[in-house]
């Protein structure tokens, strides 16, 4: 689309101007009077070409303004026939947001508060986060090995930390520990497990391991507040969109085992050999990482989420019930055909039976278009960069790296006993 290929290019206001289009809006600042079928998703992608502007404003709007006309998508508990309907649903109906999606959209919208320096709109959105985590977590376990919403997990505890509320900023950091033991967790847990009450199981552990190693000569004691602080949180490439994909009968069969409804020995007589269903598939990002340097020095930059692996294992591990439902509409198709055929024998001989088979499975077969809508736009990895800074001016450059290749230089201030937080969206 003419957006994606401007995003390509890093030309974010030509992106925009073809997602305003698609919205019959004439600029970012409106939003269209009704967001029905597909205009949500639309504004979901607008939103991160926004961010990608540093247009936070008009980023957080469109955030806010999709998430209520959103759909969940809850694929564990749904039964074959929803997800059915899910998979080759009219263009009409609007987008189903999958978990990990739904978590990474409060999580965005935190950093657009976050980067205009509005810390109670920030906390709002940490809460709405909570909500839709507690949400996804209260489902049927899924195969995912990474904690669900580390990502925003950790710029909530971050917002609660600023709020001065140790204890719930503890919580939140806690939940990052499912994501792995990132530097950028050591200085604020050892600092804020000083000054609050919280000590869950995997902090208890952390922090063992903390005060046995090295990290905690390199705090400040309990009580000594560093000068200030720079949160950097960069969003990078484009996370895995869906694509109409063709698999083999016998292979789906064997693929969605007790997924499937009725007797697929009726597929035998069915003129269609192949099964249809939105697979994904991985885009080429321009942008695969980046490099932090402040006032000349580097810092360390970490993965803090990769969003594209968790939309991948989450769609893999329901690709069963995908490709079950998807045989499951085929059967009721033939059997449909097989009806058809009969009565047509019955009335006209052989041929016209075996004619009128042919054309209702075809009919039928036409309306069962794979439903491929994706947030195309969302960054695939999340990383994070945290640094002590003395109050006062620093020059800033992050070094975007990959195929398209440019240094971002940035000037931040950072008030005594403050923080800044600097937001980098690159969905290319």
């Amino acid at each position: 689309s003419k957006s994606h290929n401007a995003a390509d290019r890093g030309d974010y206001e030509a992106g925009v101007r073809a997602l305003n289009n698609m919205l019959d809006v004439a600029s970012p600042e409106q939003l269209p009077d009704e967001l029905t079928a597909n205009k949500p998703l639309v504004v979901l992608e607008r939103a991160m070409l926004l961010q990608a502007q540093g247009r936070y404003e008009w980023s957080a709007r469109d955030l806010s303004a999709a998430e209520t006309e959103l759909e969940f998508l809850d694929l564990t508990q749904d039964p074959v026939g929803s997800i059915g309907k899910y998979v080759y649903s009219d263009s009409a109906r609007v987008y189903k947001v999958p978990p990990a999606e739904r978590l990474a959209l409060n999580a965005l919208n935190m950093l657009n508060y976050l980067a205009m320096g509005d810390l109670q709109g920030a906390s709002v959105e940490a809460r709405r986060f909570t909500i839709a985590r507690e949400y996804v977590e209260s489902l049927a376990k899924n195969n995912n090995k990474a904690s669900p919403g580390a990502f925003g997990s950790y710029v909530a505890g971050f917002i609660f930390e600023k709020l001065g509320e140790p204890d719930r900023a503890l919580r939140y950091y806690e939940e990052t520990l499912g994501a792995g033991k990132l530097q950028a967790l050591r200085e604020p847990v050892l600092r804020l497990s000083a000054q609050g009450r919280y000590k869950g199981a995997k902090l208890k552990e952390y922090l063992r391991e903390l005060r046995r190693g090295s990290a905690a000569k390199e705090t400040q004691p309990a009580g000594d507040e560093p000068d200030g602080e720079i949160l950097i949180i960069l969003g990078l490439g484009r996370v895995p969109y869906k694509i109409p994909e063709r698999m083999p009968i016998g292979a789906a069969i064997g693929y969605a085992g007790a997924s499937v409804t009725g007797n697929p020995d009726i597929l035998a007589h069915s003129i269609f050999k192949f099964v249809v269903y939105p697979e994904l598939t991985t885009p080429d990002s321009q942008v695969s990482g980046a490099a932090v340097r402040l006032d000349g020095q580097d810092l360390p930059t970490e993965l803090l989420t990769d969003l594209g692996a968790e939309i991948a294992r989450e769609y893999e591990s329901i690709k069963p019930k995908i490709i079950g439902a998807a045989l499951t509409r085929m059967i009721a198709r033939a059997a449909a055909a097989e009806g058809a055929r009969y009565l047509g024998r019955k009335k006209e001989g052989r041929t016209t039976g075996i004619l009128a088979a042919l054309a209702t499975e075809a009919a039928l077969t036409a309306l069962d278009k794979p439903d491929t809508r994706s947030w195309t736009l969302l960054p695939a990895r999340m990383y994070v960069c945290r640094t002590r800074a003395e109050p006062g001016w620093h020059e800033i450059k992050v070094q975007l790296l990959g195929k398209a290749p440019q240094t971002r230089p940035m000037d931040v201030q950072v008030k005594p006993g403050g923080y800044s937080v600097v937001v980098i969206t690159e969905p290319r």
